[in-house]
């Protein structure tokens, strides 16, 4: 986590949300650690244009150009160079501020690595930088690449842009595709709802085929509402429904489940307290029975999870797109290089994110050129997760956008899991 700067240290934290981070160096200066691509007369090489067969032509560059929008609100944390929050840093702020920590981490190493790359970052909180000011005032007409962790509101005008000018842009955050039709060159990194129901489906049938299954669900929350209905469509799976709008009694689900085999749950609730809540009462009321309980992707901050005398009677599943390892080598690398500029040896979740997003993306640019849209199935230098980028189209097969459905299975039980692909 970023300790909170007092306000001596205030413009040093400005400046560390600098515009432009070069990676390289665009003149050999001398030093024999800097590799450039320059010829002999300093002229940058001029760049290369390949035709890629369904997309248009890829450029290969020099030198490459990415633009970061990220919601900072340095305006709100720093006046007239003063930190305003002394003690912590709101909490709105902090999912950016540690997805560009990693970015900055990647930075470091694909310097060393030889990438030349001009990285802009674009705090979208601040009117003058929001989406709109950006695309009006054609400040990104030379990126060629767009990283955003961006409300679903701002989804529109960024993707339509980038569709326009054949600029890639990744949403790396938001599960919400916000109606995006007919983009090839908008990917969602974060999978939607739907992918998620469709995996637990999918695993589900494989385990238990034929086995009834309980359905404990909620109508009177919208998000709820679309995942009950995902999963009532299924015409190869028997549920025994009921519905806890509220809390139900004993008296009520004890009908549902037996005491002679492990009772299979599904729970498609996204609040992870109210989820909490229902997994909790299963174990004070039913401590003799064994429950195994599918749940949604938001439940991997449950806290109870974590804790081992939590419901020990009670198997609980969901999928993540994520899985980050601190214990291989590329997040021991990753533990070594936060600590060494951050202070901290427990670099948070969206700092691998960051940091895995720019090392692939920008592997990518690399290797492809600017159009790597055919070609996000080498994943060599993601470090953690190995994305699957599908694109997804509707009924009418009618392109939408590309999604990563790259999911992995987590179960939880008394604390302690296991990871699955």
């Amino acid at each position: 986590m970023l300790a909170a700067p007092n306000s001596a240290q205030a413009q040093f934290w400005k400046k560390w949300f600098k515009k432009k981070e070069t990676v390289g160096q665009q003149h050999n200066t001398g030093n024999p650690d800097i590799k450039t691509s320059n010829d002999n007369s300093g002229k940058p090489i001029k760049p290369i244009v390949r035709n890629t067969g369904r997309f248009p032509e890829t450029t290969y560059k020099d030198r490459y150009s990415i633009d970061v929008l990220a919601p900072l609100y340095l305006d709100e944390l720093i006046v007239d160079g003063k930190m305003v929050h002394k003690t912590s840093i709101p909490q709105k702020v902090m999912p950016a501020i540690l997805f560009y920590e990693g970015i900055t981490l990647a930075a470091d190493t694909l310097k060393k690595l030889g990438y030349r790359l001009d990285i802009h970052l674009y705090d979208v909180a601040n009117e003058l930088e929001s989406p709109l000011t950006l695309i009006n005032t054609d400040q990104l007409a030379n990126s060629d690449l767009m990283i955003g962790i961006l409300s679903s509101k701002d989804f529109q005008p960024v993707a339509k842009y980038a569709k326009r000018k054949n600029i890639n842009f990744i949403s790396a955050l938001s599960p919400s595709d916000d109606g995006i039709l007919d983009n090839p060159y908008f990917t969602m990194l974060q999978p939607t709802l739907q992918t998620h129901c469709q995996a637990l489906k999918e695993h589900m049938s494989r385990k238990y085929k034929n086995i009834p299954r309980v359905m404990l669900y909620r109508t009177n929350v919208e998000v709820d509402n679309m995942a009950f209905e995902y999963f009532s469509e299924d015409k190869y799976s028997t549920y025994i429904k009921y519905n806890c709008n509220n809390i139900p009694n004993q008296e009520d689900l004890q009908p549902l489940f037996d005491n002679n085999s492990v009772n299979i749950i599904l729970m498609p609730i996204i609040s992870d307290d109210y989820s909490s809540q229902l997994l909790t009462k299963l174990y004070e009321w039913f401590p003799n029975m064994q429950f195994e309980v599918w749940g949604m992707p938001s439940w991997n901050d449950m806290a109870a999870l974590k804790k081992a005398t939590t419901f020990p009677n009670v198997a609980v599943y969901y999928t993540s797109p994520y899985y980050f390892d601190a214990s291989t080598a590329s997040g021991q690398e990753l533990a070594k290089k936060y600590k060494a500029r951050y202070g901290s040896a427990n670099p948070d979740k969206l700092v691998y994110r960051g940091y895995e997003t720019m090392m692939w993306y920008a592997y990518l640019l690399k290797k492809y050129g600017s159009v790597f849209n055919e070609h996000t199935k080498d994943t060599g230098m993601a470090p953690f997760t190995r994305y699957d980028i599908r694109l997804v189209q509707d009924r009418d097969d009618n392109i939408l956008y590309n999604e990563n459905h790259h999911l992995y299975l987590y179960r939880f039980q008394s604390g302690s899991y296991i990871v699955s692909q």
